[in-house]
């Protein structure tokens, strides 16, 4: 990581053509050192870029691909060829990229202008209709990526059904942002797996767990991860699992303070460990002596930061281990029944 006193490398965005082929392309110069990204708009996949400048020439290089750029600076524009794995030379014209035209709604809000440029003229396309406890769900598909996420059609009050459809559109264009981020070493999609399971509808509560993995080209290992995502569908609101699950007589500090990592070292996880060993007291036993690979549920460091979503019965956490034990991650069976969440009647589902 560098210093925090140093400045990261202004970023320079480009638009242009690749032989016949639209690109967009982002570039970091620091001194002679140059570094950045560029995609098709026909598949939106990134392609990373390293090189040097010497004077107004660029010689830029996909450990990727294989492509490597010889471009000449004129004014604010590059022009030059790129030449392919396979020996192809391509003429290259890039100028100075625009704020991109025709973005979806419901956009994340932290998207760079890089990244609304992968997103700029892609749509959703309406699919099945699926009925969940009486309430209808339609889901909807991004044609490029294949990114599946449902929308609530009914069942609920029309302003909540609002609040979370466009919650739901937003973390749909998150995920299909960050597939197109994820390059593989052979040049293809880098995520193996980005889908949403079936939802929970409850009366008053909606949760969904989105389950992802991946081997990004330059990451330093595969990886995968699972993410909840719930809601309260009286008011639209995105729950918090603080909002659930609480340890103590006080409040709970504030979200990202140096007392709410506190408390959710020295409360909060333990507290998590002893309601499991009660309800699920088989899977926290402690494994056996010697047993490298066992899973120690019983270790509060794993329930800290734990994913989490709702069901019908009860509260599913999803224990984090480090890589080494990585298989051990979110069990099934981690689920906290209604009855001991302590909420109030019109809290519970």
């Amino acid at each position: 990581m560098a210093p925090s006193s140093a400045r990261a490398a202004p970023e320079q965005l480009y638009e242009g053509i690749v032989g016949t082929a639209r690109v967009v392309m982002t570039l970091a110069v620091d001194k002679a050192d140059a570094s950045g990204q560029y995609f098709y708009l026909r598949s939106r996949l990134d392609i990373d870029l390293s090189g040097r400048i010497r004077g107004q020439t660029l010689d830029l290089e996909s450990r990727v691909t294989g492509d490597k750029l010889h471009l000449t600076r004129s004014g604010a524009t590059l022009s030059g060829t790129l030449t392919t794995a396979k020996a192809q030379r391509l003429p290259v014209s890039l100028r100075p990229a625009g704020a991109p035209e025709k973005l979806p709604a419901d956009l994340p809000p932290k998207l760079s202008v890089y990244e609304r440029w992968h997103l700029a003229g892609l749509q959703f396309t309406a699919q099945q209709t699926e009925t969940i406890n009486g309430k209808t769900i339609r889901w909807y598909r991004e044609p490029l990526s294949g990114i599946r996420l449902f929308r609530i059609e009914s069942g609920y009050p029309a302003p909540a059904l609002t609040a979370v459809n466009h919650a739901l559109a937003r973390n749909q264009w998150q995920d299909v942002s960050a597939w197109f981020a994820c390059t593989g070493y052979e040049g293809g999609p880098g995520t193996d797996t980005a889908e949403a399971k079936r939802p929970w509808l409850g009366t008053r509560h909606v949760s969904y767990v989105w389950n992802a993995s991946w081997s990004c080209a330059g990451a330093a290992h595969p990886d995968f991860g699972t993410t909840g995502y719930s809601f309260d569908m009286r008011t639209g609101r995105i729950l918090k699992l603080d909002d659930l699950l609480r340890f103590g007589t006080g409040p709970v500090p504030a979200e990202e303070s140096d007392a709410w990592y506190s408390y959710r070292g020295k409360r909060f996880a333990p507290g998590v460990v002893a309601l499991l060993k009660r309800y699920h007291p088989q899977e926290m036993l402690k494994p056996a002596e010697g047993d490298d690979d066992g899973c120690d549920y019983s270790d509060p460091d794993v329930w800290d930061f734990p994913g989490w979503a709702l069901s019908e019965k009860g509260l599913w956490l999803g224990a984090y281990f480090a890589r080494v034990q990585r298989a051990c991650d979110a069990p099934d069976w981690a689920v906290i029944p209604w009855s001991a969440l302590g909420l109030k009647p019109g809290e519970r589902p």
